[in-house]
């Protein structure tokens, strides 16, 4: 008995420390609405929203404190939002964005709650 409740307590444990979001990146860029990224059927499906983030990273020095003690700060901020258009396959979708934004190869996607 004690061996179930150990067991079954560790998977709850285990699976709060899961992932909330899927994300990934844009593959590949078609035209100035349209993108490959990097999340497959497995994790999204067609008409799924997603939204497109870039990292903004503020300071003069590429590590967390400069030698004057000014500190670089980043955050993830929200370019625009997509619709999943085509699943390609296990590792790819297509998305057609909502409004035209700029968005480029490496931009960070991820799936909307």
């Amino acid at each position: 008995m004690k061996k179930l409740l150990f067991i079954s307590l560790s998977l709850l444990i285990l699976n709060g420390c899961a992932h909330r979001f899927m994300r990934g990146t844009v593959a590949m860029k078609m035209d100035d609405s349209t993108a490959h990224v990097c999340l497959g059927d497995n994790d999204v499906q067609v008409g799924d929203k997603i939204d497109f983030i870039q990292n903004i990273c503020i300071g003069s020095n590429a590590s967390s404190v400069d030698k004057l003690g000014e500190m670089r700060t980043c955050e993830m901020k929200t370019l625009g939002s997509g619709t999943v258009t085509k699943l390609l396959n296990s590792h790819y979708s297509e998305v057609k964005t909502d409004k035209p934004f700029k968005i480029s190869e490496g931009t960070l996607v991820q799936k909307r709650k």
